[in-house]
C-alpha cells in the first residue's frame, strides 16, 4: 500500500482506492464481489494499524516537546540577558564616536579653510606673473599690429586672453576685458578685406585659416556674417543680370524661374564647399549656413519680386497664367530644396526652417489675396460673350447646352488655377466668386424662358399655333433637360469642392513635418479664419446631405433654389402649350339663351350632340398621346429626374408621357369646370346640351385610361338632376357647386 500518496497535496480518496483495488485484483487475478471485500478488509486494518502507529508517534513526539519546554524556557531567559548587555555595550560605543566627531569636526574645517586660503595665494600669485607679462604681450602685439603679421597678432591676442583669464581676481579685470575686445576689434578689420576675397573667390585654403584665426578670437559668428554678406552680394548681381537679361528677351514671365535655378546649383556648391571648410564639430553650423543666405536673401533683393512681377501684371493680358506660371516656379524651387536636404540628411532649427518658407512664398500671399479678383474678371469677361440673345427658341435651347458645357469647362479650369496659384488658399473666396458667375449664368435660363413662353403667346391663328406647338413643347422638354444637366454638374462640382476643402483644412492643420510648404507661413488670423469658412461648409454640407441626398451639399443653396424655380416655371410653360388649344375651345363654350327652343319644351337626350368645341377638345386629347409618347417615351436619365423635380407624380412607375397627359386632363377639367361656372343662366336644353358635353368628355378619358376629376362629375349630376329631385340627388357635392348649378338652372330651393 502507498502511504506516500496520502500525503501529496492533489491526494483523492476515491482514486487512490480505485488504483489500489486494480492493482490488488491484477495480482491475485481475481474479480467479484468475494474480492471486493477481502481487499476491503485488508487495507481497512492496514489503514488502522498505520492510523496507531501514527498515533503513537505523535504521543512520542509530544511527550519530548513537553520535557524539553523547561530547557527552553532557560535558554530564553539567558539570550534575553545577553541582549540587553549588548544594547548598553552599543550605546556607549555611539557615545564614544559622537564625542570623536565633535573633537575632529573643528579641525576639518580648519584644514578646509586652510586649503581654500592656499588656494587663493596660488592664484593671486599666478595673477602677479601674468600682470608682470600683460606689459610686454601689448608691446608685442602692438609690434605686430605695426607690420600686419596676422598670425602673430593671432597668436599673441591668444596668449593675451589667458592671461586676462588668470588675472581675473586682480583689479582692473573689466578695463583689461575692454582692452581685449578692442585688439579683437582690429583684428577682425585687419583680417575682413582677405577674409572677403577668400570667400568671392572661394580660396578653400585661406578661408580655412581665417577660420582658425577667428576661432581662436571666439568670433565665428561674425565670420559666418562675413560669409552670408559676400554670397548675398554676389546673389544680389546675378538676380540684377537675370532681369537684365529677361527685359531684352519676350517671355520675360521665365525670370523667376531662371533665377531660382542659378540659387539652387549655387545653394548645392556652397553647401559642399561649407562642409569642407567647417569641418569636425562645426559641421551642423556649416550646413545650414547656405540655407541661411537663402532666408536672408530673398526678402531684401532689390528689386523686389512683387514690384517687377506687378510692373509685368500691369503689361499683360495673361495675369492669371503670368501667376500661375511664378507659383509653380516657387512649388518647384521649395521641392528641390526639401530633396537636398532630405538627400543630405541635414535637419534645420524650426526658426530657419520657418524663416525659410517665409523668404520663399511671403512675397507671393499679396498676389493670392488678388487672385479671387483677377478670376472673377477673367470667369465674368467669359461669361458675359455667353449673354446674347438668340432670334429664335431653337436657337436659345441650343446656346443653353453650349453656354452650360462650357461654363463647367471654365469653371474646372478656374479651380485648376485656385490650386496652382493659391494652393487652394483662396478657394473659399473663389466658392463667393463662383456663386455670383452661376447667377449670372442663370440669366441665360431665364432669358430663354423668357423667349419660350413669349413664342407661345405669340400665335394666334390655330394652325400656326398647333404647328408651333408642337416645337415649342420640344424646347421646352430641351430646356428641361438642359436644367437637369446643370443641375447634375453642379452636384459634382460641390462634391470635387467638399473633398478640396477637406484635404486643405489637413494641410493647414497639419502641415507636412521637415518640409517646407506654403501652409506654414499662413498667418495665425487668416488660419483660423480658413478653417472656421471651411468647417461652415462641411457642416452646411452634413446638413443637406441628412436632409435629402438630391439637394445641394451646402456650397451653392440658393443655385439650386433657383433651377427648382425655373424647373417648375418651364414645366408650367409645357403644361400652357398642351393647354393652349384646349383654352381656346373653351373660350367658345358660352351657350346663348336663343339658341335653344322655349325652356317649355323639353327635347329628350338622345336628340342632342356634343359641341363643336368639346368634340375638338376631345379630339385634340386623343391625339396628344401621338405626340408626347416620341418625346416621353423613353426620356433620357436627365429629363426623367427634371420631371420628378417638377412633379412628384413623374416618381410613379408609369410612363413619364402618361404622366403628363394626365396633367393635362386634370387641368382641362379644372379648366372646363371654371368655364361652366361662369355661365349665368342655364335653361332645361342647355343644361341638358352642356351634360351632353361631359359625358362625351368623358368618354373620351376612358378611352385615354383616364377620368374626368370629381367635381366635374358632381357638376354632370347635378346638371342631370331633375328640379324636383335635385335635393336628393344633390347630397354628398359641394355645396359651392349645388348652389352655383341650382342658381344656373334657376332651381327654386326648398329648403
Amino acid at each position: 500500500m502507498d502511504i506516500l500518496a496520502l500525503s501529496e497535496p492533489s491526494f483523492s480518496a476515491a482514486d487512490w482506492i480505485n488504483a489500489n483495488y486494480k492493482k490488488y485484483t491484477e495480482e491475485n487475478n481475481k474479480k467479484g464481489s468475494a474480492t471486493a471485500t477481502a481487499f476491503i478488509q485488508s487495507y481497512v486494518a492496514k489503514l488502522q494499524l498505520y492510523v496507531q502507529q501514527v498515533n503513537y508517534a505523535v504521543e512520542e513526539s509530544s511527550q519530548q516537546v513537553v520535557a524539553s519546554m523547561p530547557r527552553i524556557a532557560k535558554e530564553a531567559a539567558t539570550l534575553q540577558c545577553d541582549v540587553a548587555a549588548l544594547q548598553q555595550k552599543m550605546s556607549a560605543m555611539r557615545q564614544e564616536v559622537a564625542a570623536v566627531q565633535e573633537e575632529t569636526g573643528d579641525c576639518m574645517a580648519t584644514l578646509e579653510r586652510l586649503n581654500t586660503l592656499q588656494t587663493k595665494l596660488q592664484a593671486a600669485k599666478e595673477s602677479l606673473q601674468e600682470s608682470d607679462g600683460w606689459g610686454n604681450l601689448l608691446a608685442e602685439l602692438e609690434d605686430c599690429f605695426e607690420r600686419n603679421d596676422m598670425k602673430g597678432v593671432c597668436d599673441k591676442l591668444t596668449a593675451l586672453q589667458k592671461s586676462l583669464q588668470a588675472q581675473e581676481q586682480l583689479p582692473g579685470h573689466a578695463e583689461r576685458q575692454t582692452q581685449v575686445e578692442d585688439f579683437k576689434n582690429r583684428l577682425e578689420a585687419m583680417a575682413s578685406p582677405s577674409l572677403v576675397q577668400c570667400f568671392a573667390e572661394s580660396n578653400l585654403e585661406q578661408a580655412q585659416r581665417h577660420v582658425q584665426i577667428f576661432a581662436s578670437i571666439q568670433r565665428l559668428p561674425q565670420l559666418q556674417q562675413y560669409y552670408r554678406a559676400v554670397q548675398k552680394n554676389v546673389l544680389q548681381q546675378q538676380w540684377k543680370q537675370t532681369l537684365e537679361l529677361q527685359v531684352s528677351e519676350t517671355p520675360q514671365q521665365h525670370f523667376l524661374a531662371l533665377y531660382y535655378d542659378q540659387l539652387l546649383e549655387h545653394c548645392q556648391r556652397q553647401l559642399k564647399w561649407c562642409v569642407q571648410l567647417f569641418a569636425g564639430e562645426l559641421l551642423d553650423m556649416a550646413q545650414s549656413q547656405p540655407f541661411l543666405v537663402i532666408a536672408e536673401l530673398l526678402p531684401a533683393l532689390q528689386p523686389t519680386r512683387d514690384a517687377h512681377i506687378l510692373q509685368l501684371l500691369k503689361s499683360s493680358n495673361e495675369r492669371l497664367e503670368l501667376l500661375a506660371q511664378y507659383a509653380q516656379a516657387n512649388q518647384n524651387f521649395v521641392l528641390h530644396l526639401n530633396s537636398t536636404l532630405e538627400q543630405s540628411q541635414i535637419s534645420l532649427s524650426a526658426d530657419l526652417h520657418r524663416q525659410l518658407g517665409e523668404s520663399i512664398f511671403e512675397y507671393f500671399h499679396k498676389f493670392i489675396q488678388q487672385y479671387p479678383r483677377l478670376e472673377e474678371t477673367q470667369l465674368s469677361t467669359q461669361v458675359d460673350r455667353l449673354l446674347s440673345n438668340q432670334a429664335t427658341p431653337s436657337d436659345a435651347v441650343r446656346h443653353l447646352e453650349d453656354s452650360t458645357r462650357k461654363l463647367y469647362e471654365w469653371l474646372q479650369q478656374a479651380c485648376a488655377r485656385c490650386d496652382s496659384i493659391t494652393n487652394d488658399l483662396a478657394l473659399c473666396k473663389l466658392i463667393t466668386v463662383l456663386g455670383g458667375i452661376f447667377k449670372r449664368q442663370l440669366e441665360n435660363f431665364s432669358r430663354t424662358q423668357r423667349q419660350l413662353s413669349l413664342s407661345l403667346g405669340s400665335g394666334n391663328s390655330e394652325g400656326m399655333a398647333r404647328s408651333e406647338n408642337w416645337s415649342l413643347l420640344q424646347y421646352t422638354m430641351s430646356q428641361l433637360q438642359c436644367l437637369a444637366e446643370f443641375q447634375l454638374q453642379l452636384h459634382q462640382f460641390e462634391q470635387q469642392l467638399h473633398l478640396r476643402l477637406v484635404a486643405l483644412a489637413s494641410r493647414l492643420q497639419r502641415p507636412a513635418s521637415g518640409a517646407i510648404s506654403i501652409y506654414q507661413t499662413c498667418e495665425p488670423a487668416l488660419r483660423a479664419q480658413l478653417l472656421a469658412n471651411i468647417a461652415d461648409y462641411q457642416q452646411k454640407g452634413s446638413d443637406a446631405t441628412a436632409a435629402t441626398s438630391a439637394d445641394s451639399l451646402g456650397i451653392f443653396p440658393q443655385v439650386y433654389v433657383t433651377i427648382k424655380t425655373y424647373l417648375a416655371e418651364t414645366h408650367d410653360i409645357t403644361l400652357n402649350i398642351l393647354l393652349q388649344p384646349i383654352e381656346a375651345h373653351l373660350a367658345h363654350i358660352r351657350p346663348p339663351i336663343e339658341v335653344y327652343p322655349t325652356a317649355g319644351i323639353n327635347m329628350p337626350a338622345f336628340s342632342f350632340a356634343p359641341q363643336e368645341s368639346i368634340t375638338q377638345i376631345g379630339q385634340y386629347l386623343l391625339t396628344l398621346p401621338q405626340h408626347l409618347e416620341p418625346l416621353l417615351l423613353a426620356p433620357s436619365a436627365l429629363l426623367k429626374q427634371a420631371l420628378e423635380l417638377c412633379n412628384i407624380k413623374y416618381t410613379q412607375a408609369m410612363p413619364c408621357a402618361d404622366v403628363l397627359l394626365s396633367l393635362v386632363v386634370e387641368q382641362c377639367c379644372v379648366m372646363y369646370q371654371a368655364q361652366i361656372l361662369q355661365i349665368k343662366s342655364l335653361p332645361a336644353s342647355a343644361a341638358t346640351q352642356l351634360s351632353v358635353d361631359i359625358e362625351y368628355l368623358s368618354n373620351v378619358l376612358e378611352e385615354l385610361g383616364l377620368t374626368i376629376n370629381l367635381q366635374l362629375a358632381q357638376i354632370l349630376t347635378l346638371l342631370k338632376a331633375a328640379p324636383e329631385q335635385y335635393l336628393n340627388l344633390s347630397s354628398g357635392c359641394e355645396p359651392r357647386l349645388v348652389t352655383a348649378i341650382r342658381q344656373m338652372r334657376n332651381i327654386i330651393s326648398t329648403q
